[in-house]
């Protein structure tokens, strides 16, 4: 039965996880909000994820490296984009290695997306629209956008996850294994 509702869990019709680039791999959607009990569910997935640990079962359920780093508490790098978005990785990488001159920006510590029709502008440091981006601070620009990306953004389900997880795997449990290793305990061979 874990693989059954392993399989229920990325169902793209409960929007509770994303594909990775690699259509193999998942971590949370964003707008997983379009379902109203969509945190219950995280943590309903956490627990059965935590379960599946204590009984020593295997599930069909890859997530991200970045999502296995938030499990273990260890912190991301703006390299971990790279398997979830490689285009987008490779545009922050532009930024870093050419002067935004170059590029024709103009870019604020700010970012936008849609979110049900509706455009958002989210700030990635206090007043961020109004704090221009330049040569000097675009190491930091990077990094926070790719925070966003990866934890801002879905910190909700992040959290939720983590609760129903850790009612059966406590943190200090988990915290020997790297990334790779959890995703072995979690799901066997990659």
């Amino acid at each position: 039965w874990y693989n059954i509702l392993a399989h229920k869990i990325f169902d793209a019709n409960f929007a509770l996880f994303n594909a990775g680039a690699d259509g193999v791999t998942f971590q949370p959607n964003p707008l997983s909000a379009i379902n109203p009990d969509h945190l219950a569910y995280f943590k309903f997935v956490g627990r059965i994820v935590g379960k599946a640990i204590a009984d020593g079962q295997l599930l069909d359920a890859h997530f991200t490296h970045s999502f296995y780093k938030h499990i273990l508490g260890v912190p991301l790098t703006y390299a971990d984009l790279e398997v979830i978005d490689p285009t987008y990785y490779r545009n922050l990488n532009a930024i870093l290695n050419c002067e935004l001159e170059q590029l024709g920006l103009e870019l604020t510590f700010s970012t936008e997306s849609i979110n049900f029709g509706q455009q958002v502008t989210v700030d990635l440091i206090p007043n961020g629209r109004a704090v221009q981006v330049d040569d000097g601070n675009k190491l930091e620009y990077v990094k926070r956008m790719a925070h966003h990306r990866m934890t801002d953004s879905i910190r909700e389900q992040i959290e939720a996850f983590l609760e129903g997880f850790h009612e059966l795997v406590p943190p200090a449990l988990i915290s020997i294994f790297n990334p790779a290793e959890l995703e072995l305990l979690i799901s066997g061979m990659p």
